[in-house]
């Protein structure tokens, strides 16, 4: 019960209903508070959340238990997961509490939690906190009277501590740049770093109602900012998700620059300042071999993770190192935060560019990705793949037929009811058919019915 509580990235679901019922967020508010306090009370957390229309009721159950056991919790109201980390970093909080269902729709929800150093729970804590919420002994906190009042202010902290990925740099007065905020969390800071920093950026879906974050825009909808720097003859465009811990990037012709990119060029620019410790990156197990080979002839050394940005800054502090991140554009730079932060990405590669005085395309380049291929087929159940036998079947296969010039990558996301069929090889028509009769499988033997 306990593993089924968190997923990859915290606790995830459609609001009402479990693991985000009334009952389970207020145990699990009491269970944060008890978890995660120090020597001496009370346990200060802070609380953000996204655009999500459900996200004010999440909030109010979760602070009903956390009050109920004593702790003093500050509302920060709308902020990213990043600026939430710094918030409870530098400002003395026992624990950050973010509610964000990250790149999903807007019915559904979630809830990531930070230690005292800005850094999300690891396994040892996520077990403590799901036992305490799945024990049915425990009493139920009345509701709140009179719940805390919104703190302004907070993110003030967070943007000067951002800008500094960018001091020293000059903004050409000829540089267009288009962001999409994906109406969610960046909505109102992601204009106002670009503007401070020097840009004059063409912001979209910045106006969030509640509904429409994600909605065909953001970084899983890059179509769309690629079509308006196209039109609008920019340099480059950045669309954020709806938390804003992660970006992807389009090119002046509208080409998506994803995260195994941005590693490649974050790599070689710490690596020129003397800043990537132990010349080595971690990445995950969904990076394309491309990123491998690029790296390697720099000589860099890549290691791989499971997947989310919690296994990459798992990965990077155990080796001591720098940089991290992940195909989809969650990229870590340790000297910043602990955590992916797209805001801070973005600074970073917009650097790169105007120092280099390259295009993003051309910085680009040399990452040569072998054809990949990338399914996901719902599901209505995660049963093991080992008891599967006919998938299980199909997936050996495919990995004997590669051999040494592909990779199969078959597994279950751990945030919606999805199982991803990756494979990567040198010829798509072949990637593409052994994919699709894994994914065909799957859909018959696990798929949701009609």
């Amino acid at each position: 019960m306990h593993t089924e509580l968190f997923g990859t990235d915290g606790v995830r679901g459609r609001p009402g209903t479990p693991p985000l019922d009334e009952r389970t967020l207020v145990r699990l508010g009491t269970a944060i508070a008890r978890t995660l306090g120090g020597d001496a009370p009370p346990t200060r957390v802070c609380i953000g959340r996204d655009t999500r229309e459900s996200g004010p009721w999440v909030a109010t159950h979760l602070v009903r238990g956390l009050v109920g056991a004593g702790a003093e919790v500050t509302d920060a109201g709308v902020l990213s997961t990043p600026a939430v980390a710094h918030v409870t970093r530098e400002g003395g909080f026992h624990a950050g509490i973010v509610i964000s269902a990250s790149h999903n729709p807007f019915q559904d929800n979630g809830v990531k939690v930070f230690t005292r150093s800005g850094e999300k729970v690891d396994d040892a804590v996520e077990a403590r906190l799901a036992a305490f919420t799945v024990d049915d002994a425990g009493s139920m906190p009345p509701p709140l009277a009179t719940p805390p009042g919104e703190t302004v202010g907070l993110v003030d902290g967070y943007l000067m501590h951002t800008r500094r990925v960018f001091d020293g740099v000059t903004v050409p007065t000829d540089f267009r740049l288009v962001i999409d905020c994906a109406n969610g969390a960046t909505s109102r800071i992601a204009p106002q770093l670009c503007r401070d920093v020097g840009f004059d950026p063409i912001v979209t879906h910045d106006r969030p109602d509640g509904r429409n974050i994600n909605v065909e825009c953001g970084s899983t909808h890059p179509e769309s900012v690629a079509r308006a720097v196209v039109e609008q003859g920019c340099r480059l465009g950045a669309a954020f998700d709806g938390d804003g811990d992660r970006v992807v990037f389009v090119d002046h012709r509208g080409a998506v620059i994803d995260g195994d990119a941005v590693l490649l060029i974050a790599a070689r620019r710490l690596a020129a300042a003397g800043r990537l410790r132990h010349r080595g990156v971690v990445a995950t197990v969904m990076s394309n071999i491309g990123l491998e080979h690029a790296l390697r002839a720099d000589g860099i050394e890549m290691y791989r993770c499971a997947v989310g940005d919690r296994a990459v800054w798992s990965e990077m502090a155990t080796r001591g190192l720098a940089l991290g991140g992940e195909q989809s554009g969650h990229i870590i730079v340790a000297d910043h935060l602990p955590t992916g932060d797209g805001l801070a990405t973005a600074l970073l590669v917009l650097r790169a560019v105007i120092e280099t005085g390259r295009d993003l395309a051309e910085l680009a380049a040399d990452l040569v990705s072998s054809p990949q291929v990338l399914l996901n087929v719902q599901v209505r159940e995660r049963i093991p793949l080992a008891n599967v036998p006919e998938v299980s079947r199909l997936v050996a296969a495919a990995e004997r037929q590669l051999a040494d010039a592909g990779r199969v990558l078959v597994r279950y996301s751990g945030t919606e009811p999805l199982l991803r069929v990756m494979i990567e090889g040198p010829d798509q028509a072949t990637i593409q058919r052994l994919a699709e009769g894994i994914a065909g499988q799957v859909h018959a033997d696990l798929g949701v019915r009609p």
